[in-house]
This record gives structure tokens, C-alpha cells and sequence, in this order.
């Protein structure tokens, strides 16, 4: 019998090749590819970029919570999960490989289209695979898990921002988009070697009523849940305001003449100082509980981003690096405690992929308002006044949304056995 920490380790494999994929194609693939399909001059490429992650993220959300309740349904000797994961990493691989044609001179809504593409079918295996891990990890288990999931989202940003670095060049996708294939496919065989429980001989009946009325859950019975949502969101308005335009950042605002090379090393210094973070939270929470830990670092994260603000006023890489990876590690921190904080306020077990689902959508729908609204309040204030004003305004919204979630996840109310 496999060892908990090796299991633990094993099923969160797929969260590293979830992340060292969204981590370099949100920032730097989609607006590289953009800039190079409508010219790096082109007035409204912010809004462009912003509104194709928005439409992909729109997929994302209606496509995880659909697939994790109907995995929820499903039968197999095997798991209820694992068709889920196959077919939806298997789609995910042919729309990576979609991607490779698109450069100077392309067609900017078949690339729009491209990304929604990608984006159905790794949410086709995302929301089910959010479920998998409730039904492999007894609660015993479950912080293990989280801290587990946490270093895979770590590893996937090193990973993928190395892969990034070594192979890809603007018109030249081939190679890293081949790369983060044959990652995807080695986690998901690793993933799928951890057993997963049979799935109930006679599964519940599909109908569309109860389906759809199985997503409404009281916020008087639940107000732990909803108050994770809630502030899950707060929290990823903050992060998606900022995340899609840091290439842009970079290079209009602090003058790196080659940008998609510089973030990549950023992003994965910033992801190895996230490593030792992670741990410190994961400590942070057995010492001060589990919800001080989500409030501290999401205040340190708030004073990051308010710091990308007065950096867009006195323009210096020197100055701005630091930032990004304070930024990073106080988000490893408090990844590493909100993954479990989640977990604790599931409203129910036989429904963990639903209800993970919905979960899901918190850090989804802030990738549809977030990127959307702000990029083209960026194209719309630097076209007016200057990019420095325009991402002063930009960035100063994030920080305002940080603040609100440190503020809102103070309202989270665990029992004392489950407050760390």
C-alpha cells in the first residue's frame, strides 16, 4: 500500500501541468501571440488580450462546474472520475498543438477561437479532477493534500517559465507548446496510477431540474462556504488584474526591450521563492489557524501590488523585480492555506466535484471581469495620458481588491478542530 505523502504527491501532479500551463500561456503566450497578430504597436492590444482570456475564462466557467457535477453522476468500475480526465486532457493536448500556426498576419478571431477551444477541454478534466481529491484523501489527509497542491502549483510555474525561457521565441511556438504537451500527458499518467475509489453501482439518475437546482446551495446552511467564495473571488479580481499585463507592464511602462524573456525569469524566481513560502504558510497555519493565514498574506500581497503603482510613477526594473517576487511568495504562502481552507467548508462529500465546481468558479469569473475591464481601461487611459498612468490606475484597483479580501475572510468562522 502506497504511503500517504507519496499519494498525496501523485494526484497532485496534474495541478503542475495545469500550472506550468496557465502560468506562461495567460501572461506571456496569449499577449505575445497578440501582439505579433495585430503588431506591437496596435492601439488596443491590451483590450484585445483581455478580452480573449476573458471569453476563454467564460468557458472555464461554465464548463468545470458542468463537468465536475456530471462526474459526480457517473459510474465505472474504475472511478467516476478518470473518463473525465482522459478525455479532457487528451482534447487539451490537440488544442495546444492548435495554437502553434498563429503569428504576423494571422486571423485574431480564429486565435480567440483557438483559446476557447483549449480552455472546454482542460475544464472538461479541471472540474472532476477538483472532486478527485476529497474522494482519495480521507480529512486526515486532506491538509497534506493541500500543501501537496500548492508545491505542484510552484513547480508547474518553475517548470513551465524554464520551458518558456529555453524554447519559445514571438512566431516560434513549436517547441514549448510541444514541451507543455508531453508534460500534461507524464502527469496525468502519474495522476491516473493513484486509485481511485469504485464510483456507486447505481448512480443518480440524470435529470436537468435537479441537476441545476443541485448548484443552489443556502448561504444560511453553508455561510463558511460562501464566505470562501466570496473572498476567493475578491482575492482573484486582485491577482487577474495584474497577472494578464505584466509582459506589458514590462515592456511599456518599465523599458525591457525583450519582455517575454525577462518574465519568465521573474515568474520562476518568483515561484522558486514560493517553495520555502509555501512550507511557512502551511506553518502559519497549524501555529495561527488556517483563516489568519489567508488575511496576512493577502495584506501582503495588497502592499505588492501597491508597490507596482509607485513603480509605474519612477519607472526601474531594479525596483519592480523585487515587487513581483515578494508578490509571488506571499502568494505560495497563501495558496498553501487556501487550498485547505476550502476543503474544510465543502457542504458535502458525495458531492465534492459539484461543490469543488462551484468552488472553481470563484477563481474563474475574476479571469472573465478582471482581464476584460482592466485591459481596456489600460488601452483607454494610455491611449488618452500615458502607459504610467494608465497602469497606475490599473494596479491600484488590484490593490484595492487584495485589501477587500483581507478584510472579508475574517468573516470565515471554522470549529476550534478545524481552525488549522
Amino acid at each position: 500500500m502506497k504511503s500517504a505523502t507519496l499519494r498525496q504527491a501523485q494526484i497532485s501532479l496534474l495541478w503542475l501541468a495545469f500550472n506550468a500551463q496557465w502560468l506562461t500561456i495567460l501572461p506571456i503566450l496569449i499577449p505575445d501571440q497578440v501582439s505579433a497578430i495585430l503588431g506591437a504597436s496596435a492601439a488596443n492590444r491590451e483590450g484585445v488580450t483581455g478580452t480573449i482570456a476573458a471569453l476563454g475564462a467564460l468557458v472555464a466557467l461554465l464548463v468545470a462546474p458542468l463537468a465536475g457535477a456530471l462526474s459526480d453522476r457517473s459510474g465505472g468500475a474504475r472511478g467516476r472520475r478518470r473518463l473525465f480526465l482522459i478525455v479532457g486532457i487528451a482534447g487539451s493536448c490537440v488544442a495546444l498543438a492548435l495554437l502553434i500556426p498563429f503569428g504576423p498576419g494571422g486571423s485574431i478571431a480564429l486565435y480567440g477561437l483557438a483559446i476557447l477551444h483549449l480552455q472546454f477541454w482542460w475544464n472538461w478534466a479541471a472540474g472532476p479532477y477538483a472532486g478527485l481529491v476529497p474522494d482519495v484523501m480521507p480529512q486526515s489527509e486532506q491538509a497534506g493534500a493541500s500543501a501537496w497542491l500548492n508545491v505542484m502549483s510552484v513547480a508547474g510555474a518553475i517548470v513551465g517559465n524554464a520551458l518558456i525561457f529555453a524554447s519559445y521565441a514571438q512566431g516560434q511556438p513549436a517547441k514549448a507548446l510541444g514541451g507543455l504537451i508531453a508534460i500534461t500527458l507524464a502527469c496525468l499518467w502519474f495522476t491516473l496510477r493513484v486509485a481511485e475509489p469504485p464510483a456507486i453501482e447505481d448512480p443518480q439518475r440524470f435529470e436537468i431540474g435537479a441537476f441545476l437546482r443541485s448548484f443552489l446551495l443556502k448561504p444560511g446552511d453553508h455561510p463558511n462556504f460562501y464566505w470562501v467564495l466570496v473572498t476567493r473571488l475578491v482575492s482573484n479580481m486582485g491577482v487577474w488584474s495584474v497577472f494578464t499585463f505584466l509582459l506589458f507592464y514590462l515592456q511599456d511602462v518599465i523599458g525591457v526591450e525583450h519582455p517575454e524573456q525577462m518574465l519568465p525569469v521573474l515568474l520562476g524566481a518568483g515561484a522558486i521563492l514560493a517553495v520555502p513560502a509555501s512550507f511557512l504558510g502551511v506553518r502559519w497555519s497549524a501555529k495561527y489557524g488556517i483563516v489568519r493565514t489567508v488575511q496576512a498574506t493577502s495584506w501582503i500581497m495588497a502592499a505588492a501590488v501597491s508597490g507596482y503603482v509607485l513603480v509605474a510613477l519612477r519607472p526601474d526594473i531594479r525596483l519592480a523585480a523585487p515587487l513581483i517576487l515578494i508578490y509571488a511568495a506571499a502568494y505560495g504562502a497563501y495558496q498553501s492555506a487556501d487550498w485547505a481552507l476550502a476543503l474544510r467548508v465543502l457542504p458535502a462529500r458525495a458531492s465534492a466535484g459539484k461543490d469543488m465546481g462551484i468552488w472553481h468558479i470563484s477563481m474563474v469569473l475574476p479571469q472573465i471581469v478582471g482581464p476584460a475591464s482592466i485591459g481596456w481601461i489600460i488601452s483607454g487611459v494610455r491611449n488618452a495620458v500615458t502607459a504610467p498612468v494608465a497602469y497606475t490606475v490599473a494596479f491600484g484597483i488590484a490593490a484595492f481588491w487584495f485589501v477587500l479580501a483581507a478584510l472579508l475572510v475574517g468573516r470565515v468562522r471554522l470549529a476550534p478542530d478545524a481552525a488549522t
